[in-house]
C-alpha cells in the first residue's frame, strides 16, 4: 500500500489533481455555512427562501448533465473541469461582491445559482473520466481514495473555519474564499489538458448521448444504485443544506454550532477515505450499503434534537459511510464501464443520484412551516432506510465483487 501511494505521488499529474481538490475544498467547505446564513440573514427571508435558492442550483445541475458526459467525451475531462472550475470562481465572486454591497437578494441569488449549477452539471460527469486519464487502471481505488482524502482534508479546514468567518466577517469574506480556491483548482487541472484524451465519436452530440443513455441502462446494478440514491440524496441535501441550518439556528447556536455539525461530518469523510485506502471487501456494495445506513439513524437524532455533540458524532458516523461508499463505487464504475463511454455513463449516473435533491431542497422549508421540523426529520430517515433496503434488495448489487472491478474494464454487467 505505502509503494502504491509513493507510485501516485511520484506522478506530477496527480500531485496537481490531488492538490486542486484538495484547495477547491477548502473554499467548498466554507460555502454551504455562508450561502446558507447569508440568505437567512436577508430582510424578510425565511427557510423557503434558502429552500428556493439552492433549490434552483440543484435544477441547473440535473438540466446539463445529460449533455455534460458528452462534452466531456468530446473535449477531454481535464478541459471540462479546469475550466467549469475557473468559471464557477467567477460565479461565486458575484455572490461575495452581492453580499459586500448588501445588494444580496433572492431573485440574484437564484440567477447566480442557477449558473453555477449549469456548470456543476458540465463538471461531474467530466471528474468521473478524469482519475483514469492521469493514473494506471490498477491504481483506481487508491487514487480515489487518496482524492477523497485531499477533498475532505481540504473541506474540514473549510468547515471549520467557516462558521468562524460568517459570525465575524459575514458571509462575502467566506464567498470570496471559495472563489479564489476554485481559481486556484481550476489552473492546476488545466495545466495538463493536453493529455486528458477525447473521446470523439464521430456522431452527433444527440447520438452520443443516446448511445450513452443505452449503456447505462444495461448495467443493472449501476441504475439500481443511482435510482436509490435519489431518494438518499433528497434526504440527505434537504437535512444538511435546509432543515439542519434551521435547527442551528433554533437549538445548536446558529453558524457556530453548525460548522461543528460540518467540520465533524469531514472528519467523517476523511476516515471514510482513509478506510477505503486499506478495506477492500469482496462484495464492496453490500458493505458500501449496510454502512450508510448511519444516515436514517443520524436524521432521527435531529428529530429527537440531542445535543450538539451527539448530532456531530452522529455527522462524522455518516461521513466514513459516504465516504468509503463513494470510493468503492467510483473504483467500480470506473474499472467496468468501457472507458469510451465513461462519462457519459457518469452523467446519467450523476443524474439519477441527484434527480430528487432540488425536490427535498424545495419542500423542506415549506413543510417545516407545515408540520414541523421533527416531523420533516422522521420522514426524511424513513424515506432514506428504505432506500437503502432497495439496493440491498438487488441481485445485481449484491453480485457485484471488488475482483470485478480490479479486473479492468470488461464492458458486461457482472450480475
Amino acid at each position: 500500500m505505502r509503494a502504491e501511494t509513493a507510485e501516485l505521488l511520484q506522478d506530477q499529474r496527480y500531485r496537481r489533481l490531488f492538490s486542486s481538490r484538495f484547495i477547491s475544498n477548502v473554499g467548498n467547505g466554507m460555502q454551504p455555512i455562508a450561502l446558507a446564513f447569508g440568505v437567512l440573514a436577508l430582510p424578510g427571508a425565511t427557510p423557503s427562501s434558502l429552500s428556493l435558492v439552492l433549490a434552483a442550483q440543484a435544477v441547473a445541475v440535473l438540466f446539463v448533465l445529460p449533455f455534460g458526459g458528452a462534452i466531456a467525451d468530446r473535449y477531454g475531462a481535464a478541459r471540462i473541469v479546469g475550466g467549469t472550475d475557473i468559471l464557477i470562481s467567477i460565479v461565486v465572486l458575484m455572490q461575495a461582491a452581492l453580499f459586500l454591497t448588501a445588494n444580496a437578494t433572492v431573485p440574484l441569488l437564484t440567477v447566480l445559482a442557477v449558473m453555477a449549477g449549469a456548470l456543476n452539471g458540465m463538471w461531474y460527469p467530466a471528474f468521473v473520466g478524469l482519475t483514469p486519464d492521469v493514473v494506471p487502471e490498477g491504481s483506481l481505488q487508491p487514487a480515489n481514495a487518496w482524492l477523497s482524502v485531499a477533498h475532505n482534508v481540504g473541506y474540514i479546514l473549510g468547515a471549520s473555519l467557516g462558521g468562524l468567518i460568517v459570525a465575524s466577517a459575514g458571509p462575502a469574506a467566506a464567498l470570496a474564499v471559495d472563489a479564489a480556491s476554485f481559481l486556484i483548482a481550476g489552473m492546476l487541472v488545466w495545466s495538463f489538458r493536453r493529455v486528458s484524451h477525447t473521446r470523439h465519436s464521430g456522431e452527433s452530440m444527440v447520438r452520443d448521448i443516446i448511445e450513452g443513455w443505452g449503456v447505462f441502462i444495461s448495467y443493472r446494478w449501476v441504475v439500481v444504485i443511482s435510482v436509490s440514491y435519489s431518494f438518499i440524496v433528497m434526504c440527505w441535501h434537504a437535512s444538511e443544506a435546509v432543515l439542519g441550518p434551521v435547527l442551528a439556528n433554533e437549538v445548536y447556536g446558529g453558524p457556530r454550532g453548525w460548522s461543528v455539525v460540518l467540520a465533524a461530518q469531514a472528519c467523517g469523510l476523511l476516515a471514510g477515505g482513509l478506510i477505503a485506502v486499506k478495506v477492500k471487501p469482496r462484495r464492496p456494495l453490500i458493505v458500501g450499503s449496510l454502512v450508510t445506513l448511519t444516515l436514517p439513524a443520524w436524521e432521527l437524532m435531529f428529530a429527537g434534537e440531542l445535543p450538539l455533540v451527539a448530532v456531530a458524532l452522529g455527522a462524522m458516523a455518516v461521513g466514513i459511510a459516504i465516504e468509503y461508499f463513494y470510493v468503492v463505487w467510483m473504483t467500480a464504475f470506473q474499472a467496468n464501464i468501457p472507458r469510451e463511454s465513461l462519462s457519459r455513463v457518469g452523467s446519467y449516473d450523476a443524474f439519477g443520484a441527484l434527480m430528487l435533491g432540488p425536490l427535498g431542497i424545495a419542500l423542506a422549508g415549506p413543510l417545516i412551516g407545515l408540520v414541523g421540523l421533527s416531523v420533516v426529520f422522521v420522514a426524511a430517515a424513513a424515506i432514506s432506510f428504505v432506500a437503502i433496503v432497495g439496493m440491498l434488495a438487488s441481485s445485481s448489487v449484491r453480485g457485484l465483487r471488488m475482483n470485478a472491478a480490479a479486473d479492468g474494464a470488461t464492458g458486461t454487467d457482472p450480475a
